[in-house]
């Protein structure tokens, strides 16, 4: 959430003053060699490539609307392919809330081809820029450049004039390799921010003192001047590396190299400094004081009419967190908006039927404390939105509801029609979220702690001398392993479910397919099929090559890079236990059996185990997999991969069958 920048009140800014301005960006001309590239020798993958990727960040001042951030921009992009065509249009976003809003002015473009070896310059017009409302709280300025080909280079500059207390992020790194960097950010010595670094990279800005001042006219009409000092910092980076997807990686842009600016405090006039929040306390005392947070914690009288009907109905303390969370699912389906506030109030959102997730989860909390139960809302921050690295309000965008019970935090969410007490949808696990009371004071909750997803996997098969394999698969699926799979499921027909089972585990034939505690929410599914394999085994005359994991071998290493400049990110945390018992067709015996193995990632984050023993003519085997934790720094990325090595080596090992003489 942006905050909008307080008016001025100290005497000496009270007439129409304005900061000295920065000079029009302006970079060097461009050249024939520019235009005759054909691929960046620094990745031959490249599609465009930033050439150049300006900025300056200054402060303004007007007497009618107090402080302004401005920032100038400049770019310019060299399209190396097909694919790269659509980088020469930019979409610029701008917030608003009431009646603030941010603004784009001053949008200049040109594009550069190179026609009979001369540079043609191709002006952009107004018919090429667009106008138009993304939602409640965003605009969109999209600038669409003209006779853009293969090899043009595309060059905009625009202003941005921002009434709000948000710096916005420097963004050193894109989907497109930058070959230079600069950004110049000025702010004047009544503010002060505190800076950090997202992404694996070293910068070291280049910072000054320098004098900048105001004019103003006093009440009088006098004219008078007013200095400060202003802070500058100027970073600089060159070719910096496109941001590359990766396997295992919830969010890239939690790692896209950047510089964040969190504003700390101001001080207007001497001695009146005021200080935002620095803490997460504080920014939970923050958020609960909003009239959309903590403001919606009153019930209406038909909601009291509603618990008191639960209390009546239902005593002990679990009875009516169930009876609450079905209650509030069958009155509010959720609208697919997240955020911490309230679009329109709990009560709007009960009359409509619909809403967003605070608006459900706050209705939630509401109702759960008038049935007595000890609920508070649990502000998080979502997978997809990023990890919350430093106090800040704009850290969470979404909210749970937690009910103490005993050491141990109960979790609800009534976004989602499979959610469970302490079963959530996956995109809510992310480290940690923080509880709030109802005095705004706030405590640190560990989102993995109560939950302990698993999956039982038993088989029970025979191995014929002809090569088929047929046998009887149960598994059984507890906490997200079930929650996932009730989804699944309820998207499609038993029969749709049993032939995508085939081709999930590679089998011919699928039968008997059967699903029980599936209705039952906080209990684990039960699977059940039989199946059959045509032919399981290589053979050769006289002798069987079977892997006795059948349809459960890992067979190919996730992690391919040679290296890895992010980290690997698992949903959650969970435990794999499989066992397969074989019976081996009379007449062979075994030869040949891979030894047992077990191995660890480091920093205890998880194991592998596998064993396999035979006795007559069954075989056994067993695997265990056990993932602690759900973030592997990228320093272990060799580790990790080598750890996927050897358990893909183990799990295709084969069992090699003699027949007898």
């Amino acid at each position: 959430m942006r905050y909008k920048l307080l008016m001025i009140t100290m005497v000496v800014l009270m007439g129409a003053v304005h900061c000295a301005q920065a000079q029009k960006i302006k970079l060097d001309k461009v050249t024939k060699d520019e235009l005759e590239l054909k691929v960046y020798a620094e990745d031959s993958t490249a599609a465009a490539i930033y050439l150049d990727k300006v900025r300056e960040t200054y402060f303004d001042y007007k007497t009618s609307s107090g402080f302004l951030i401005i920032n100038e921009f400049k770019e310019r992009i060299k399209i190396l392919s097909k694919e790269g065509l659509d980088y020469a249009t930019k979409k610029i976003l701008n917030y608003k809330n009431d009646s603030d809003k941010e603004l784009v002015d001053d949008i200049e473009g040109v594009t550069y081809n190179l026609v009979d070896g001369k540079i043609e310059e191709i002006e952009l017009k107004k018919d090429g820029i667009f106008e138009n409302e993304r939602s409640e709280h965003w605009d969109e300025t999209s600038i669409t450049m003209p006779a853009v080909q293969v090899g043009s280079i595309v060059e905009w500059s625009y202003t941005t004039i921002s009434p709000f207390y948000k710096i916005d992020d420097l963004i050193l790194q894109e989907d497109l390799p930058i070959v230079e960097y600069y950004a110049k950010i000025r702010t004047p010595g009544m503010f002060t921010f505190r800076r950090l670094k997202k992404g694996y990279f070293d910068i070291t800005p280049k910072e000054s003192i320098v004098d900048g001042g105001v004019n103003f006219e006093n009440a009088y009409g006098q004219s008078n001047y007013a200095s400060y000092k202003e802070l500058v910092a100027e970073y600089t980076q060159n070719d910096v590396p496109a941001l590359k997807e990766e396997v295992f990686l919830i969010n890239p842009d939690n790692y896209r190299r950047s510089i964040v600016y969190e504003l700390i405090s101001t001080e207007f006039t001497e001695g009146n400094k005021k200080e935002y929040a620095t803490t997460w306390e504080e920014v939970a005392k923050t958020i609960f004081k909003q009239r959309e947070f903590g403001g919606q914690m009153s019930p209406s009288l038909s909601l009291k009419k509603v618990a008191a009907r639960m209390v009546a109905d239902h005593k002990t303390q679990a009875e009516k967190i169930e009876a609450a969370l079905a209650y509030v699912k069958s009155k509010i389906k959720w609208n697919g908006n997240y955020g911490k506030y309230t679009d329109d109030g709990i009560d709007d959102a009960l009359k409509r039927g619909s809403g967003d997730v605070a608006e459900i989860n706050l209705l939630l909390t509401v109702l759960l404390r008038e049935c007595g139960v000890q609920a508070n809302p649990v502000l998080i921050g979502t997978k997809q939105h990023g990890i919350p690295s430093f106090p800040t309000l704009e850290g969470y965008n979404y909210v749970v509801v937690g009910v103490r019970d005993g050491l141990k935090t109960i979790l609800l969410d009534a976004t989602d029609k499979f959610s469970a007490p302490n079963i959530l949808p996956t995109r809510v696990y992310n480290w940690y979220g923080r509880m709030v009371n109802k005095e705004g004071v706030s405590q640190e909750i560990d989102l993995y702690e109560t939950i302990s997803p698993q999956k039982d996997r038993y088989v029970m098969a025979d191995l014929n001398e002809d090569g088929s394999i047929n046998g009887v698969l149960k598994q059984r699926y507890k906490s997200l392993e079930a929650f996932e799979l009730r989804h699944k499921v309820d998207e499609e027909s038993l029969e749709t479910y049993t032939q995508e089972r085939a081709v999930d585990l590679g089998v011919d034939e699928v039968t008997n397919l059967k699903l029980e505690g599936i209705e039952e929410l906080s209990a684990p599914i039960t699977e059940s099929l039989e199946f059959k394999i045509n032919q399981g085994v290589d053979q050769i005359p006289g002798q069987i090559y079977l892997n006795p994991l059948l349809f459960f071998t890992m067979g190919d290493n996730p992690f391919k890079s040679d290296v890895r400049i992010s980290p690997v990110e698992f949903n959650y945390p969970f435990f794999h236990n499989t066992n397969v018992t074989l019976k081996l067709p009379e007449g062979y015996e075994v030869q040949q059996l891979p030894e047992p193995i077990k191995i660890a990632l480091p920093g205890e984050l998880g194991s592998f185990v596998y064993s396999i023993t035979h006795m007559g003519q069954t075989l056994q085997v067993m695997t265990k997999f056990n993932l602690t934790g759900t973030f592997v720094p990228y320093d272990y990325y060799q580790s990790l991969k080598e750890f996927f090595n050897r358990r893909v080596a183990k799990e295709t090992e084969k069992v090699i069958l003699q027949k007898s003489i």
